[in-house]
């Protein structure tokens, strides 16, 4: 009775099953959780940074690789390949012969104001806080609402107007339309874009 009682069973394995879709899609909802808090604290917007260009990179990977993942893929001299950076990935979606996959394929186009907020996002707020130098760091954050508007409406573009196959299903569609159409409002509604628009 004392030996077996110290012989335990094999616990059963439990396991984390991650896509790109539901990747990008977990971003996503981890920035409208961020995004819709009653009151956005100023270090919110470091976590709605990050979750966005996830969710942006993420989505972004899934128009472009279709039914082929490699169509994501340089690779080096050792034949060994990697994902496409971020840049990369919005560059291609803006290109037809990237993009063009179907009769219902469409390129990504960016006006000004867009690519002015992926700038934002990527170069000046979550590259700096994925790889924050020691330092005391002031960020102006009035112009965080119009940013993630941006975002999110090139977001919608990627999941529900590019024409390309996103292996998502229709509940997460669902709510991928709930998070963009109701962060876009929240953000709106927000005190910082309201004073942004009054300078």
């Amino acid at each position: 009775m004392g030996i077996r009682s110290c012989i335990k069973k094999p616990t059963k394995g439990k396991y984390l099953e991650i896509t790109e879709e539901i990747n990008s899609f977990d971003f996503l909802e981890k920035s409208y959780f961020y995004i819709s808090q009653r009151k956005v604290k100023p270090l919110d917007w470091k976590w709605v940074s990050i979750a966005l260009h996830g969710a942006l990179y993420g989505f972004a990977v899934c128009v472009l690789k279709g039914t082929n993942y490699e169509r994501v893929l340089e690779k080096n001299k050792k034949g060994i390949g990697r994902l496409i950076s971020f840049d990369e990935a919005v560059k291609r979606c803006q290109k037809s012969e990237y993009v063009k996959m179907t009769i219902d394929s469409k390129a990504l186009i960016l006006c000004d104001g867009q690519k002015e907020s992926i700038r934002v996002l990527k170069d000046i707020l979550r590259n700096n806080f994925i790889h924050y130098v020691p330092s005391n760091w002031s960020i102006e954050i009035h112009g965080c609402p119009k940013m993630a508007i941006d975002v999110l409406g090139i977001i919608s573009f990627l999941v529900f107007e590019s024409g390309n196959y996103i292996s998502l299903s229709a509940n997460q569609k669902r709510k991928v339309k709930f998070y963009i159409k109701n962060g876009i409002s929240i953000l709106k509604n927000n005190k910082l874009y309201r004073e942004s628009l009054s300078v």
